[in-house]
């Protein structure tokens, strides 16, 4: 007999009613129990239950599946569901801070870094110099800010900006009471810097340093190293991924050793604090599975803290009372999507016009990254629409200072799809124009500084609507020059026509350098015509004309450039546009050529999809984030709530759990067949462990040792090898698994972040990301590895690492490029391919064997990277790839038309 249902506490609220109205339906359609209900509307018993429980709202989601397994009015009920849903009008500032920083006076709410913060004030103490490395978003800001500062009795925090000495000579001024423009003066000698913080007994903060990289030119980059060094106390703030520009400068290195903090993901408990702590010292409480769930989303990943305190703040405009459910975590849209719902809902109440400008505003606050990571960037206010400036402002995606505007957060350029989409839409354009700025604001009537040439035909395709005042000035008056210059050009010609015929005697001596100027010019003109081949081919109506434009330029003139832009051609033309409006936030393919996907990260569920099939596979939703998936697509381990999960997949319709580990560790590595797995677990310091399924439901666990020391591990596919690479002067171990135990086999003395084995378990990759090199060797015998070389990668701290399945190329990508090398030679690496600037982040890179091809997944599309250029020459002329003569005379003017195929 089923269970009579428990009263509701109260039909006098809201809510109460809500449920109690829920409950009538319920009964007008026959009273069905509630398993029969589960069965109409796909959702459990239980979950059908608390929906007419009364003690909190459900989704809209279960709301209307209720609804219409009662065979009630959907409509209705929505609109029913959205007024109780609806966020109050809030009372009382949020105790988060959102996207921006915490300052100095937001200390008393400042949770979760405490071991950090000591960490860094006894740093300081101890050393006069300390840097500060963690990825965006991490919380490098907020430790220097709320956490550091109310340390120091008195301390100067700035950015560097453009101008690093102006900066100083600005901060100093209010301090000091001098004249800003004197100490401008002053500081022209780097040693005055140091001087005026002794005079003074200041210590110098400096975030976002990494923007002298960025934003500076290289005078006053090396004005600012210079004077930094000789400050008594020093504490700057850098983005991980610059760490290899901060290895460029003898002078840092060497006042940076051994007074380096790293800030990496919160552990558990310390993001419990950061999200239950505020609340309750305003006398809110958090709702036990909305921390459950925030913790679970993010634990582990180091660039999130921004989003969770800008999901939290909407949260709060949501709330019921003074508690912060899971309901409005879920209707603001999650970490993930908080941002981008904030940013859309402010973008979408502008005018067109308004919304024309927006887009202009945004782009202008952007910097885009060589090599890293783009970041944001500051403009001057008068050169942006106050009205759209003052409305970003207020929905806190911009910040605004007397004379300056930049975004609040650079998460917002990695969660917002439209300004992704803008910023690839862009790219050359704002290269462009950023150069112009900067060219505009140095210029000072002197004509030596006019563009010329190419750079003037550049910026004159520019719209002239995006320009401000002085670059539209500086622009016309570099135009005016050029046709000055032409008509000079015109007479000299004609003077030199005359001279031609006495000089013809001068002509077998001077044909080898001509043949040289050929060749540069073959070289340079293909170049440009790649580039256009490039930017058609992401425009689906013209990939056939960049496929034919791209083989001419090889065919021309065939060195790696235009090879690259051959074979990203290629990509882009064959790339797969069947995942169109899934979410990818996170990919793992299996070797079947199947994708498992988190395809909906506000309900932390991951489907199946099948690539050959181009549909998700029948299973059931896994309410987790894949981690790892076996060889054999027979096994996978999940991040779920409740820790991380081996389960087994045979059949995908009906996933069984093998094992688990409560405790979530981070930097999972697992065998080809999730036999073995290891992390290390969130503590403070991290435990490295490795765990062993023994086949019946249980793991077997062993601590690999010297724990404090640790930085990464790596498993091989066999699971017979443990790499682990530690702190320090840089060793990489070799720990051979016999049983339980660890037993040494051998060490390597070099420095790496990440090390990767190949599929034959033979190869060996150690990446140091400061020096921008992969080392590669042999290490069949572990005792003695052999064969070493090494190629250069990309400074970046977020590298992919992937192997062609027969173990003779490696992929290194980062979030918008892919470079390809070959392996065959195992002292000579060599480059196959490069592919860059993809247009939106790629989510996952990976290697498919039954097309012998690596593939890369952005937000909307798989993208096949073929490296063989001579073969995908061949493919492109079997399809038919001729250039008209006319399109031949527009490219490759002045060029005898060669055979391409």
């Amino acid at each position: 007999m089923p269970r009579t249902e428990r009263p509701l506490e109260s039909v006098d609220t809201e809510l109460g009613s809500f449920a109690a109205d829920l409950r009538k339906l319920r009964e007008k359609a026959g009273k069905p129990s509630y398993r029969a209900l589960a069965s109409r509307a796909h959702y459990s018993a239980a979950t059908l239950s608390d929906a007419a429980g009364g003690k909190k709202l459900p989704s809209l989601a279960v709301t209307l599946a209720y609804v219409k397994a009662c065979d009630g009015d959907e409509q209705e009920w929505e609109q029913r569901w959205r007024a109780i849903a609806a966020p109050p009008e809030p009372t009382g500032e949020a105790p988060y801070v959102g996207l921006q920083a915490f300052q100095k006076e937001d200390a008393d709410r400042f949770f979760g870094r405490e071991k950090l913060t000591a960490k860094l004030v006894e740093l300081t103490n101890a050393r006069p110099f300390v840097g500060v490395f963690g990825a965006s978003g991490s919380g490098k800001s907020s430790l220097l800010r709320a956490g550091l500062l109310p340390h120091l009795d008195r301390a100067l925090i700035f950015t560097p900006g453009v101008q690093p000495l102006d900066e100083c000579a600005v901060r100093i001024a209010q301090v000091t009471g001098d004249s800003a423009v004197v100490l401008s003066s002053e500081l022209t000698d780097p040693a005055a810097l140091g001087l005026l913080a002794r005079q003074h007994d200041l210590v110098l903060v400096v975030d976002q340093f990494e923007e002298i990289f960025t934003l500076c030119g290289p005078e006053q980059r090396d004005w600012f190293v210079q004077a930094l060094v000789g400050v008594p106390r020093v504490v700057i703030g850098v983005r991980a991924d610059f760490y290899g520009h901060i290895g460029r400068h003898p002078e840092l290195v060497e006042a940076l050793e051994g007074a380096q903090l790293l800030v990496g993901p919160m552990t558990t408990d310390e993001l419990r604090r950061a999200i239950v702590e505020p609340a309750q010292r305003v006398g809110a409480t958090v709702e036990t599975a909305l921390v459950t769930r925030l913790v679970a989303d993010v634990a582990g990943q180091a660039a999130v803290l921004p989003l969770v305190q800008h999901a939290l703040v909407e949260t709060w405009r949501r709330r019921r009372g003074m508690t912060l459910t899971l309901v409005g975590y879920e209707e603001a849209g999650g970490v993930e999507h908080a941002i981008a719902r904030t940013a859309e809902a402010v973008y979408s109440e502008l005018t067109d016009e308004q919304q024309r400008t927006a887009r202009r505003i945004f782009l202008r606050l952007i910097a885009l990254g060589e090599g890293t990571e783009d970041t944001k960037r500051r403009a001057t206010r008068v050169d942006l629409d106050a009205e759209v400036l003052e409305r970003l402002a207020n929905a806190r995606l911009v910040t605004l200072t007397e004379q300056h505007a930049e975004l609040t957060h650079e998460a917002l350029i990695r969660s917002w799809p439209r300004l992704r989409d803008w910023i690839a839409e862009d790219r050359d354009a704002l290269r462009v124009h950023h150069q112009l700025t900067e060219a505009a604001t140095e210029w000072d009537g002197d004509r030596d500084l006019l563009y010329k040439g190419a750079r003037l035909a550049q910026a004159s395709e520019l719209s002239p609507d995006s320009l401000t005042e002085p670059e539209r000035i500086f622009l016309t008056a570099s135009q005016a020059d050029g046709r000055r210059r032409a008509r000079r050009t015109k007479i000299v010609v004609s003077v030199l026509s005359v001279l031609v015929l006495l000089l013809a005697g001068t002509v077998v001596f001077a044909m080898d350098k001509a043949g040289e100027v050929s060749r540069q010019r073959d070289l340079a003109v293909a170049g440009v015509a790649a580039a256009e081949a490039r930017r058609l081919a992401l425009l689906s109506h013209e990939s056939g004309q960049a496929i034919r434009l791209a083989l001419a330029a090889y065919r021309v003139a065939p060195d790696d450039l235009t090879r690259d832009h051959l074979l990203s051609v290629d990509a882009s033309a064959r790339r797969d546009k069947f995942l169109r409006g899934i979410s990818l936030s996170a990919v793992k393919k299996t070797s079947g050529g199947r994708f498992f996907m988190d395809s909906d990260r506000t309900v932390f569920a991951t489907n199946l999809w099948d690539l050959r099939a181009r549909k998700v596979v029948p299973s059931v939703r896994l309410l987790g984030r894949v981690m790892a998936v076996s060889d054999d697509d027979l096994r996978l381990v999940a991040l779920t709530e409740e820790g991380v999960v081996l389960m087994d997949i045979t059949d995908p319709a009906r996933p069984r759990k093998l094992a688990l580990i409560s405790a979530i560790p981070t930097d999972i590595t697992a065998d080809s067949t999730l036999t073995r797995f290891a992390g290390v677990v969130s503590s403070r310091p991290g435990v490295p462990k490795v765990w062993t399924y023994d086949g019946s439901g249980g793991l077997r666990e062993t601590v690999v040792p010297g724990a404090e020391e640790v930085m990464s591990m790596r498993l091989s596919p066999d699971g017979k090898t443990l790499a682990v690479l530690r702190f320090g002067p840089g060793t990489a171990e070799f720990w051979r698994l016999e049983g339980e135990t660890l037993v040494r086999a051998g060490a390597i003395s070099e420095r790496g972040d990440y090390a990767y084995f190949s599929p034959d378990n033979r190869l060996f990759l150690l990446i140091n990301t400061t020096l921008g090199v992969a080392r590669v060797g042999d290490v069949s015998d572990l005792a003695r590895p052999v064969d070493w070389a090494q190629f250069p990668v990309p400074p970046d701290t977020g590298l992919s690492v992937v192997f062609a399945a027969d173990s003779s190329q490696v992929l290194i990508g980062t979030e918008r490029s892919a470079h390809v090398w070959s392996l065959e030679n195992r002292r000579e690496p060599v480059s196959l391919a490069s592919f860059e600037n993809f247009p939106q982040d790629v989510t996952a890179f990976d290697y498919w064997p039954g097309r012998k091809e690596f593939i890369a997944v952005t937000e909307d599309a798989v993208w096949p990277l073929r490296a063989d250029a001579e073969q995908v020459a061949r493919d492109m002329c079997f399809g038919g790839a001729q250039l008209s003569d006319e399109d031949w005379a527009k490219y490759f003017p002045d060029i005898e038309r060669v055979p391409v195929c």
